[in-house]
């Protein structure tokens, strides 16, 4: 995989890995007017870029986790996709026919992967709030740079920079 799209995999891995987080934000105040790359400095480039580094090994140990949780219950994590894209679309239900021992195993699951999530999502904030933004301000330069191709590509060229480096 040529470097442009791991970056780009990296940054809407982070992205969904933070969601639930996201979410939460959102929940509380309305959604801020995105940034412009103009109006992001260098500086909290520079703290999105290490944001997003450290964020990575916490979303690997959350889905390390979430991994071996169902294993245990002899999931595999397609079944458990399926599962979950049923739940959320009962026209779906149908189509991938979960069993009752398969609900059983999810309701079994549910409190570990709600822990999982938690930790994580508790890990995620503090390592935003290390290194100097707050969660908001993450939130809405990482959805900026969604829009903002010029904001994209000054975090990705720093990313590069780094992994290189």
């Amino acid at each position: 995989m040529n470097l442009f799209k791991s970056i780009t995999a990296a940054l809407i891995t982070v992205l969904f890995a933070t969601g639930s987080l996201f979410a939460q934000v959102q929940q509380q105040q309305q959604m801020p007017d995105l940034p412009t790359s103009e109006e992001v400095s260098d500086d909290e480039i520079t703290q999105i870029v290490d944001t997003i580094l450290d964020l990575e090994p916490i979303q690997i140990k959350a889905q390390t986790k979430i991994e071996e949780a169902l294993e245990a219950e002899d999931l595999t994590i397609e079944r458990f996709q399926q599962m979950m894209m049923a739940m959320q679309n009962p026209q779906m239900a149908d189509e991938i026919n979960v069993t009752e021992q398969e609900m059983s195993k999810l309701q079994t699951l549910q409190p570990a992967l709600i822990d999982i999530q938690g930790e994580a999502d508790r890990e995620m904030v503090a390592a935003i709030e290390d290194n100097g933004l707050t969660m908001e301000r993450y939130r809405s330069i990482v959805m900026g740079a969604q829009q903002d191709p010029a904001l994209m590509q000054r975090i990705e060229i720093l990313l590069d920079a780094e992994e290189e480096g």
